[in-house]
């Protein structure tokens, strides 16, 4: 299944794919926040329609704890108001430390800090549908 993650942020929400085989995750696109909600949900719709997307993974901040905060209540929000854009089904999915993973790496990738912030969205992203295609995979191999 090909999957579109979704990496809400209150300025800018970082998008990945995956190939159909679940191999892999790749970064999409970022989506800067501007002119309303309406519109921002509109456009993530659009690319997730382009890139065949057939579910959407949406990023949920959970604290360390793992309890829900205010970051986490406004991604589920989101995600809320994103599924009244789309027929996909959403999935709320654990990003902690998403972020941090993708900063790290390209932070020893020696990428330029411009680049950086261009594209962390995106990568952070990026790590959030893998570990959503690790849990599932980790979940179907239990069963």
């Amino acid at each position: 299944m090909r999957y579109l993650a979704v990496d809400y942020g209150t300025k800018r929400v970082g998008l990945a794919v995956c190939d159909e085989l679940e191999f892999g995750a790749y970064p999409l696109a970022t989506v800067t926040r501007g002119k309303s909600l309406n519109h921002d949900l509109a456009e993530i719709a659009r690319l997730g329609r382009n890139a065949e997307a057939e579910a959407i993974v949406v990023g949920l901040p959970l604290n360390a704890d793992g309890s829900q905060g205010p970051a986490a209540n406004a991604a589920a929000a989101f995600a809320k108001s994103l599924g009244r854009h789309t027929p996909l089904p959403i999935t709320l999915h654990d990003e902690f430390l998403t972020t941090w993973e993708a900063q790290e790496e390209m932070i020893a990738a020696d990428v330029s800090r411009k680049k950086r912030r261009a594209v962390i969205d995106q990568m952070a992203a990026v790590h959030l549908l893998e570990a959503f295609l690790r849990a599932k995979k980790e979940k179907s191999r239990a069963s």
